[in-house]
Formats: C-alpha cells, structure tokens, sequence
C-alpha cells in the first residue's frame, strides 16, 4: 500500500514537469541552432529538476514527455532518448551525490556540475548517437554532415544559452524550496 502512494505522488508530481517540458516544445518555444535542424529550449529546466525530485520513475515519464514531440519529423527516438537518460542520470546522481553528500554551501556547486554532466555526459552525447545511427536522420539534423566543426557548433550553441541558464534557473528554483521539498521521493 505504501509503495502504492508513493508511486501515486511521484506520477502526480513528475506529469506537470513532463507536461511542462512537452509544452514547451509543442508550444514553440524553441531557437534552432544555426547550421543544424537542432532545437535549444526551456524544456531541459524542467527535467533536470523533475527528474532529481521525482526519481526513477518520475524521470522515466518526464523524459518520455519531454521527447515525443520534436519539429523535426522523425526525431522522437532519439529526443526521447536522449531525455530519458538524463532525466535518470538526474534522478540517481542528484539522490546519491549532491543530496545525501553535501552541506548546504556545496548544494549548488555540486548541483550545477549534475546539470553541466546532464548536457555535455548523457543528452548530446546520446542525441548525437542516436541521430548517427540513422544515416537519414543524421542527415536531417546535420544537413552539412556529422562533422568536428558541426559538433562545435552543436556543443557551443547548447552550451550557451541552455547550459549555463538551465543551471541557474533551477539552481535558483530550489534555493527558493524549503530543505523537505528538495528531498527526492525514492
């Protein structure tokens, strides 16, 4: 039974985060990165933070929601992919390594590096081969070709904005939350 609500409250908590998220790209909110078919979007605030609050099973649904809508036709394999391994990566590292570790002066420090590791270890790492597997897909997305100059500019054009203001917006958000609320629910 308590498994039950729990699992209740991590689905009633991580559905308006993944919601969140899909609107945000469904809503078009979205910059294309220039040389690419690549979206930058808000949608990463609300992963980032939904997956560390609401666990592995919240991180699943929100990375789902977060993905399976993209402009470009075709993409939702790898968008799905590529959000939920990061919303898991947030949902493990943010329980295991910022939250149970550290004192309150190292919490956003150490909660910035889980969203650095989040885009550079786990999201464009994992788009990036899920679009190369797919010649006609890599295609698409990198019109001129999977080259180093491509990645570059993919890297540099994720990196800032998205990086830097991603990990400042949601390090902002849970200084505003009181210590029981930025507990994770697993």
């Amino acid at each position: 039974m308590a498994d039950t609500r729990i699992l209740l409250k991590t689905v009633a908590i991580a559905l308006p985060f993944g919601l969140a998220a899909f609107l945000c790209i469904y809503g078009g909110l979205a910059l294309y990165v220039p040389g690419t078919q690549i979206i930058t979007d808000p949608r990463e605030i609300f992963v980032t933070l939904g997956g560390a609050l609401t666990g592995p099973a919240g991180a699943l649904l929100i990375g789902v929601l977060a993905g399976i809508y993209d402009p470009v036709p075709g993409l939702y394999p790898a968008t799905i992919a590529m959000h939920v391994t990061g919303a898991l990566w947030m949902a493990f590292a943010y329980k295991k390594l910022v939250f149970e570790r550290f004192s309150s002066w190292l919490f956003f420090p150490a909660w910035i590096a889980l969203v650095a590791a989040y885009y550079l270890a786990f999201v464009m790492p994992v788009f990036v081969l899920a679009t190369s597997l797919l010649p006609d897909l890599s295609a698409q997305v990198f019109p001129d070709g999977l080259s180093a100059q491509a990645l570059a500019t993919f890297y540099r054009a994720v990196i800032w904005p998205e990086l830097v203001l991603t990990s400042l917006i949601t390090a902002a958000i849970l200084a505003l939350l009181p210590m029981r609320l930025r507990k994770p629910l697993w």
